[in-house]
């Protein structure tokens, strides 16, 4: 019995030899009576002895069943319940003839099963008493010392002494020979099922490995059958898309992911690359990156593997705005300021020329035109050269509500804000190192951009959130560094922004309005950059626009 056979196997052999014994006993028994029968008169035969052993076996195969539960040592156990089977094949070769029986064969099965359970030593120590028994057996009836009343079949002739000797070395011969060839068969047995065991258990492993890798991955991985039927959907998969395995399950990727994958063409081609807008379960509005390959068939014939790319677009966008905007702003500088000047010459020659000379009123409409007009060309390029070089002036920590609280204030009470409601959720004082003035522009910009949008009157809510940094958060300066963030909300009512149009919202000189300088969100951006922060916009046409100011807190007083 090798160390590797478990309790929990040796059990299994046991219970397995159990019902062999039953079956092969009786079965040989059965046709060895049947040849026997059929030489003798029934008359002359006494089953009795027989059927005590029909019985014997099947009680004590109950027996070792209920008691195998109980057992501690499963080996001694087992090395007793072999040498019990061997005596009762003693008695079936004894009650079947003796020197007369056919039944020594079931000797040779008992040491292949002590073999089984035990090993070489159990198979040699069956063959050794199996031995002792057959050959104390053929003495005793040769000698006629044991009583041949208990024989169902019995031989007239007495057998020679020389076959006897014979019979007996030759089934002792072959009683060793079993022993050992089904020993080297079973250890060799043994040696196998422990070689596919431990490579089983090496799957098993590796299963676990793969499982555990595909689970917490951090892009989206999803199998499709040969149908197009969504197979299997790992975690980061549920995370992007808000939808779970069960949702999806069994479902086809067209109806159920019909903004993701448009056609059977998309995912049937190999290797394919595909970037897309993706609504999620909850509404948000992602951008995916996805793979298709190419599986085995069955329940993964195709492989999607997908990640949200929402930040990196983001960061590209903004990348290529700052890009933009630095190379336009170092060009329009200079020019800005030549433009200025000869502007404030034709100013302060039209006001002379206005106070000196006696004009008529067409005359003097038309000098109050120019003038008003080089003002708002002067206002232009004052608004232009803050978008492309905003002050350094000097940063401050300040409350962040009472600014905005502030300037909510003045809106209100101006002419843009007439016909609007004003909801300012700001409520508890929210401090960030930024320079007021420039902070103040750019919420004022937002109030007045949300008011142009409300043509006819419509509602404006502000409102604040903090948060812990994220190591996703494209912030760069102070934000990165900052313990905490603030995001302010500046929400309108108005007609919205058409998707095409969105992501030019920040550009200098657009804008949705036609009167519009295009400068004033250009403007906020800027200033919001150069504080460390970032600008961002949602808008659905009908619905109304939602603008984000996310900016570094210095802190939070409660």
């Amino acid at each position: 019995m090798k160390k590797a056979d478990s309790p929990v196997a040796l059990k299994a052999r046991l219970l397995t030899m159990m019902v062999l014994r039953v079956v092969l006993a009786l079965t040989f028994l059965g046709a060895t009576t049947w040849i026997q029968v059929t030489g003798y008169s029934y008359s002359r035969l006494n089953f009795y002895p027989l059927y005590a052993i029909v019985i014997i076996v099947s009680l004590l195969t109950i027996f070792y069943a209920l008691l195998l539960g109980r057992v501690r040592n499963l080996i001694r156990y087992t090395y007793i319940q072999v040498t019990v089977d061997i005596g009762l094949v003693t008695a079936i070769v004894y009650v079947t003839g003796g020197i007369a029986s056919y039944l020594q064969i079931l000797y040779l099965l008992g040491i292949i099963g002590a073999t089984i359970l035990l090993g070489r030593r159990g198979g040699l120590y069956a063959a050794s008493v199996a031995s002792i028994c057959y050959g104390t057996l053929l003495d005793l009836d040769f000698y006629g010392i044991l009583p041949s009343g208990y024989k169902v079949f019995w031989n007239f002739m007495r057998p020679q002494w020389e076959d006897v000797l014979t019979t007996l070395s030759t089934n002792i011969l072959a009683f060793y020979t079993v022993a050992y060839l089904a020993g080297y068969l079973a250890e060799k047995m043994r040696a196998a099922e422990q070689k596919l065991e431990k490579k089983e258990i090496d799957y098993e492993k590796l299963e676990q490995l793969n499982r555990n890798i595909v689970e917490n991955i951090s892009s989206g991985i999803m199998t499709l059958d040969v149908e197009g039927r969504i197979t299997s959907f790992n975690k980061a998969a549920t995370d992007i898309t808000g939808f779970d395995l069960g949702e999806v399950y069994y479902k086809n990727v067209e109806e159920t992911f019909p903004s993701l994958i448009r056609s059977d063409t998309e995912y049937g081609i190999e290797g394919l690359r595909l970037e897309r807008v993706f609504i999620t379960k909850a509404g948000t509005e992602l951008y995916l990156g996805f793979t298709v390959s190419l599986g085995e068939g069955g329940e993964a014939s195709k492989i999607i593997t997908f990640q949200d790319l929402t930040n990196l677009r983001r960061m590209e966008e903004e990348l290529r705005r700052v890009e933009k905007l630095k190379a336009l702003g170092e060009l329009s500088i200079g020019i800005a300021h030549e433009v200025r000047n000869p502007l404030a010459s034709i100013s302060g020659s039209i006001q002379v020329l206005k106070s000196d000379l006696k004009l008529g009123e067409t005359d003097t409409r038309l000098m109050n035109i120019v003038v008003r007009e080089t003002d708002r060309l002067n206002s232009l390029i004052t608004d232009f050269l803050l978008f492309a070089r905003p002050a350094k002036e000097t940063r401050e920590v300040l409350n962040l509500t009472e600014l905005v609280s502030e300037k909510v204030t003045i809106f209100g009470n101006s002419v843009q804000a007439v016909g609007i409601e004003i909801e300012n959720r700001i409520d508890c004082p929210l401090f960030v190192e930024a320079n007021s003035r420039q902070l103040g522009q750019v919420f004022w910009n937002l109030l007045l951009n949300s008011a142009q949008a409300m043509e006819g009157g419509g509602k404006i809510g502000i409102s604040a959130h903090c948060t812990k940094p994220h190591v996703d958060t494209p912030l760069s300066g102070p934000a990165a560094e900052s313990a905490g963030r603030v995001e302010i909300s500046v929400t309108d009512t108005g007609h919205g922004i058409e998707p095409e149009r969105l992501p030019f919202v920040f550009d200098p000189f657009f804008s949705t309005k036609d009167l519009g300088t295009g400068l004033g969100l250009a403007i906020v951006h800027r200033i919001v950059d150069s504080h460390g922060g970032r600008v961002e916009v949602k808008s659905r046409v009908g619905e109304g626009t939602e603008f984000k100011v996310v900016l570094p807190l210095a802190g939070v007083v409660h």
